[in-house]
């Protein structure tokens, strides 16, 4: 899921962006994000981001829009959420929410 939402990253933000990554544990919870600086998303790209077969307007040759919707799959099989929004600092930012338990071996920073 995460090579799928990094890939996207880099083939849609203009050259020169700077994408982020971040995974913390909070609570129960694994909580990863990725952001980039570039244009971000319409309102009604957003509400069709994770469809099969969406694919951005202007997308390059190659992809099938599947790229997110398998994420979401991913992440909803291990009983995760994950969502879509604009950065108020500008460009785009993916949330996974996965549930962790004690058992599992995460060493994260808390936040």
């Amino acid at each position: 899921m995460l090579v799928n939402i990094i890939h996207n990253s880099i083939n849609y933000t203009p050259a020169g962006s700077e994408i982020m990554i971040e995974a913390i544990q909070q609570n129960q919870k694994c909580i990863i994000t990725i952001s980039d600086n570039g244009s971000g998303f319409s309102e009604e790209q957003l509400t069709h981001l994770f469809e099969k077969f969406f694919r951005l307007p202007n997308s390059k040759t190659g992809g099938s829009g599947l790229g997110l919707s398998i994420a979401k799959g991913l992440v909803e099989a291990h009983g995760g959420t994950i969502s879509a929004m604009n950065s108020t600092s500008g460009g785009a930012m993916i949330s996974i929410i996965i549930p962790i338990s004690k058992d599992d071996k995460l060493t994260l920073k808390e936040k």
